[in-house]
């Protein structure tokens, strides 16, 4: 009886290690914005449990853009993460021309 507690209590132990890790892993992610300095690409690096919540705070966020101008994000047209493809075609090619 206490051998079967103990496996019990290590398997839930375990159970609650690996949600916790889930919880805390972070995704690279891409998204294709409409600014008041053009439509970009933009990246970030969010828990995967927060992304729907990230994106849809993204819109009014201030940026600077390479040359250091600040600009701010108009409208979020996709997010996807860093390996995928967007599914607008004038974001893809955005995509092939923007550097990571």
């Amino acid at each position: 009886m206490n051998k079967f507690i103990i496996m019990m209590l290590a398997l839930f132990a375990s159970a609650v290690i690996s949600t916790m890790a889930f919880a805390s892993e972070k995704l690279e992610y891409k998204c294709y914005v409409d600014t008041t300095d053009g439509e970009k690409v933009v990246f970030y690096r969010w828990q995967i449990h927060e992304f729907e919540l990230k994106v849809a705070s993204l819109a009014g966020r201030q940026n600077v853009n390479t040359k250091g101008k600040k600009y701010f994000i108009k409208d979020v047209v996709e997010c996807v993460a860093l390996n995928e493809e967007f599914s607008s075609s004038s974001a893809k090619k955005l995509d092939l021309n923007t550097l990571r």
